[in-house]
């Protein structure tokens, strides 16, 4: 920081290398891939909490199953529907 009406520097910054510039990209990056982890699993708790407040406002209390799946590749589907975009299975 530079005092603007002297030109005298009052505090020294962070000198700038390729070894401090290098530890603020990798934290950057264990930040944003945190930061998508998080997002998935705060999606993920969303769509338990509306499929179970839907089946409870409509007296559904009994018999509600959560489950998900990575893929429906190993997994044969006899009854319903797949809706890959919603990724959900409709029974």
């Amino acid at each position: 920081m530079v005092d603007e009406t002297s030109g005298e520097i009052i505090q020294q910054g962070t000198p700038m290398s390729r070894n401090t510039l290098g530890q603020m990209d990798e934290g950057i990056k264990l930040v944003t891939d945190e930061t998508i982890t998080q997002d998935g699993k705060i999606s993920q708790l969303e769509a338990e909490v509306k499929i179970l407040k839907d089946a409870t406002l409509n007296n559904m209390t009994n018999n509600v199953f959560l489950e998900t799946f990575g893929s429906l590749d190993s997994i044969k589907l006899s009854k319903g529907v797949y809706d890959p975009v919603a990724r959900k299975i409709y029974v």
